[in-house]
């Protein structure tokens, strides 16, 4: 589902700069401590399919494939 920049705008200002993933396979404990260059991050949704809303939106650093 594509979101639209003012919702990634208000994610990116909602996480403060910050990633907000706090999954247990990353390298990190609680919630990650990177800062998000702006335009270098990525919107994942915290229910896969769901809608594109803020509330269901995490900002992450960006995956390198």
């Amino acid at each position: 589902m594509v979101i639209s920049e003012e919702t990634r705008r208000a994610l990116y200002v909602r996480a403060g700069g910050r990633c907000e993933c706090e999954m247990k396979v990353c390298d990190h404990r609680g919630r990650c401590t990177r800062g998000l260059s702006y335009g270098y991050w990525d919107a994942h949704h915290r229910t896969a399919g769901g809608p594109g809303t803020l509330s269901n939106l995490i900002a992450m650093c960006a995956t390198v494939p």
